[in-house]
């Protein structure tokens, strides 16, 4: 206890010395001037709330924390459930949101008197006021969600303050947060010419998603019924173009793509690269999970293990049009194109010197124009097993795969990579900072129609009417620019509503950082990390340079993924179950040989829900407690 009390008193001493208080705190940043020399005009009140519209201050959940991705480098703490005080995430997250609530309360505090002391307009002060509260609200929603009670600052804590301060209940907390986002919304604008900046929307969206988490269904509904009656957002036409684009009347809170995109919003584009085929220069570390495709409704409705549509030999095909949208497709072997596909890749060449020598014009019959969905980067995009060459269209030469399954056993490792996101102008990713000019959307409107029905759905007063406004206009434009019929929601009982609107959610927000909050507030984080991470049967050949002939050098392993392949079970094989939570059973895959456990996860329902409270912050204050289990 005596040397604790001294690594206390030597950490308290630094921190006076450093001018700074509780680091995470961030009550007196270096970066920034002080209220007794800033704050006298506009500008410098655009600058400090210009600041807080950076991204890091809107931190996206990775990808890999839930089971969406599949990770092959590295074992998420997350999921894992060995996060502890000392790790980077519990950390970093709690310091930026408290920084963000420092600098929210000294906007606030010196715009009390700014009506008096300075020139800014009374309209500019609400606007400045607007978008404090707007920060102060989202961040204290965020540290209640991961953290639960948490300290609470109204005003601006002096150091003798925030070394001695408690931990307040969350739903105080929550209550705070909600009423700042209130006053955001009525202070706020509806939208602003060409800037970047919180709205009314945005508040009243926020509301929407950290009431649904917290359960306060009520709350949720007024906040969501209030936006959707505003008339200010609409659902994007087409789905994959909302990815794609730069902007959409359906993005309420966003990150907008620019020159400097891939540093911008680091946990999408800033690794890219982990996502992109190894050929145009990533490595597929990470790609979409194998329980994330088998998890796609049919377009009769059903899952999987219930509708008479699926093909267990062709997963592709009779699906929602979201997955080929999200995950990138290719030929299967009993797809009924696959022959017609191979013999147009042998035919390629030919056509090409035919047109170049000026001798035919049919130019419909290349792959890539007969075929362009099962392009991506200006490659080719085949993963069978046989497939040892891929076309390049910059080119049309027939290059080594070093995706393939074939020939590399480092490439993507579940077959699949991602297609949200991509666009056909990033043929390299080397340059797809030049070229990446579509957005991140942090909150989007489709998510409010969602969250809408789910809160009605749970307090048992879900309608047609509202089954018609809300989820099925989003399976409606799911299917806008193909030739089906959306599979229409009827009303049912709230238990196969509640399942329905999983699987919904599931299908419309993979790669959005929307997931891991769903299994944390339908509680079922344990039943999905405590299992296996799975990967495609070991996908080499044993030989790097095989020609996709010669069997005699091929490894007893590959053999097996070969017959998968040849029998067209692959890279799935059978069919697995789907439980009320929409989560498919894949582990008899292990069994078949079509699937091999890669990590073993753990998750503690009686502590993983929330995170620790980082040491840094217990050290210096006696009176904060931490987290149980940690």
């Amino acid at each position: 206890m005596y040397i604790m009390k001294n690594i206390k008193l030597i950490a308290v001493l630094a921190a006076l010395f450093s001018m700074s208080s509780c680091a995470d705190l961030d009550l007196s940043p270096l970066s920034e001037g002080s209220s007794s020399n800033w704050y006298h005009d506009d500008t410098e009140y655009l600058m400090s709330l210009n600041d807080l519209m950076r991204a890091e201050f809107y931190p996206i959940d990775s990808y890999p924390w839930d089971d969406d991705v599949f990770s092959r480098n590295s074992q998420e703490e997350i999921k894992n459930g060995n996060m502890t005080s000392e790790s980077g995430t519990a950390k970093s997250r709690w310091l930026i949101l408290y920084k963000a609530i420092a600098r929210s309360l000294r906007i606030l505090n010196n715009l009390g008197d700014a009506a008096e002391t300075t020139d800014i307009t009374p309209a500019n002060i609400c606007q400045y006021k607007g978008e404090a509260y707007f920060h102060l609200g989202f961040s204290y929603a965020m540290l209640a969600t991961y953290y639960g009670d948490v300290i609470l600052d109204k005003k601006g804590m002096t150091l003798a303050e925030a070394y001695s301060a408690s931990r307040s209940p969350k739903c105080e907390v929550l209550d705070y947060a909600y009423a700042c986002l209130d006053s955001a919304a009525v202070l706020l604008p509806d939208s602003y010419n060409g800037q970047l900046r919180p709205t009314t929307g945005a508040a009243l969206g926020f509301k929407v998603r950290f009431a649904l988490f917290h359960e306060d269904y009520e709350i949720a509904i007024a906040a969501a019924e209030e936006l959707m009656n505003a008339g200010i957002y609409s659902l994007e036409e087409n789905y994959q173009e909302l990815f794609q684009k730069p902007y959409s009347n359906e993005l309420i809170f966003y990150f907008q793509g620019n020159e400097d995109l891939r540093y911008y919003c680091a946990d999408l584009y800033g690794s890219v690269n982990n996502y992109c085929l190894r050929q145009i220069g990533g490595n597929c570390n990470r790609g979409p999970s194998i329980q994330l495709v088998c998890s796609y409704l049919c377009t009769d409705g059903l899952p999987i293990d219930e509708s008479p549509l699926y093909d267990s030999k062709n997963f592709w095909a009779n699906r929602d049009p979201r997955l080929a949208y999200t995950v990138q497709p290719f030929i299967l072997k009993h797809d009924p194109r696959y022959a017609d596909y191979v013999w147009t890749r042998q035919h390629e060449k030919t056509y090409l010197d035919l047109i170049a020598k000026g001798q035919t014009n049919y130019t419909d019959s290349l792959l890539e124009n007969k075929y362009p969905e099962f392009f991506i980067y200006g490659y080719e995009y085949a993963p069978g097993p046989y497939d040892v060459t891929c076309l390049n269209t910059k080119t049309h030469n027939m290059d080594r795969n070093n995706d393939s399954k074939g020939s590399n056993e480092h490439a993507a490792y579940q077959g699949f990579i991602m297609k949200k996101y991509v666009t056909d102008d990033w043929t390299d990713y080397r340059s797809v900072g030049s070229h990446a000019y579509n957005t991140f959307p942090y909150l989007r409107y489709a998510e409010i129609l969602l969250s809408y029905v789910e809160a009605k759905n749970e307090l048992g007063q879900c309608t047609q009417e509202i089954l018609d406004k809300t989820i099925n206009k989003i399976r409606e434009r799911a299917y806008n620019g193909t030739s089906l019929v959306y599979p229409y929601v009827k009303m049912d009982s709230q238990e196969k509503l509640r399942t329905i609107i999983r699987m919904e959610r599931r299908m419309e927000f993979p790669f959005e950082g929307i997931r891991y909050r769903d299994l944390l507030r339908w509680r079922i984080a344990e039943k999905v990390f405590n299992t296996s991470e799975y990967q495609l049967s070991r996908a080499w050949s044993g030989r790097a340079d095989w020609d996709g002939k010669d069997m005699s050098i091929v490894s007893d392993a590959f053999k097996i993924l070969l017959k998968n392949w040849d029998e067209g079970n692959y890279p799935i094989g059978g069919i697995p179950e789907i439980d009320e939570d929409g989560l498919p059973d894949v582990e008899y895959m292990v069994e078949e040989g079509y699937q091999t456990r890669f990590y073993q996860y753990r998750f503690n329902k009686d502590k993983n829900y929330l995170w620790p409270i980082p040491a840094s912050d217990l050290l210096v204050n006696d009176n904060l407690t931490q987290n149980p289990g940690y």
